[in-house]
């Protein structure tokens, strides 16, 4: 058994999604979405380390050494039809991990979903902040609205989550370069309106990436996975349905 996840719905399975968490999640953020998913519908969720379960393990703040190890621990999943999704900087890690599994010869998911992201090549929004100060540091954590309200109350609980968040951001802000030959895999991004951490415009960044371009656009802010969260499952379930009928 892999620390990197967690398999559930495993009986029947005829497709996996691969859950990669936003930065200072861990893979419990997509616990309550296991139960909503079509039947034979496998989740995996991933666990980076430093939390959770793992959070005696050291965090890994660089994207190429997250990739490289989470990407050898889940080319065992592969050998069904998969689909990788992924939140903010699990949409960044997501993209890095298809080009890693690319490069080393395993199957490619039969469908990507990036949720909340500008575009692998693009400077995330307050790039470098995992380089503030302190007092500013959890400022910027505040203005995310990501952090419940009792951790930021609780100054070792606090401690924690900014190494974790530190560590995230630094992964996040990786940038890779635009390539040559578009990726064939079907995608789609999922797109909150009022989200201030992307834009309208990054939207067409993401076509720079890929062939089989879907958007699918939500009323809400940088979290809209949690507003919209039914829309967004049944949006995950329409995809996992049309591969089975595949």
């Amino acid at each position: 058994m892999s620390k990197w996840y967690s398999r559930f719905n495993t009986d029947n399975a005829k497709v996996r999604i691969l859950f990669l968490p936003y930065a200072g999640g861990s893979a419990s953020v997509y616990q309550s979405w296991i139960s909503q998913l079509s039947p034979g519908v496998e989740a995996i969720l991933i666990q980076l380390p430093g939390r959770a379960n793992r959070y005696g393990e050291k965090l890994i703040p660089n994207m190429p050494t997250l990739v490289s190890q989470l990407g050898e621990s889940i080319a065992e999943v592969t050998d069904l039809p998969y689909i990788i999704f992924g939140h903010s900087m699990g949409s960044r890690i997501g993209y890095q991990l298809i080009d890693f599994l690319k490069k080393k010869g395993h199957p490619l998911p039969a469908h990507f979903i990036a949720s909340g992201s500008k575009a692998p090549h693009q400077k995330r929004h307050k790039a470098g902040s995992y380089l503030l100060p302190e007092k500013e540091f959890i400022q910027e954590i505040k203005r995310l609205n990501a952090t419940l309200q009792e951790i930021l109350d609780n100054k070792e609980l606090l401690k924690i989550c900014i190494n974790i968040l530190r560590a995230d951001f630094e992964v996040a802000d990786y940038q890779s370069n635009i390539p040559n030959v578009k990726l064939n895999i079907p995608f789609t991004l999922l797109f909150g309106l009022l989200d201030e951490e992307v834009s309208l415009d990054d939207i067409v960044e993401w076509e720079l990436h890929f062939e089989n371009n879907n958007v699918i656009l939500f009323n809400g802010g940088h979290f809209f996975i949690d507003s919209h969260q039914s829309k967004v499952i049944s949006e995950i379930n329409k995809i996992c349905n049309s591969l089975e009928r595949e």
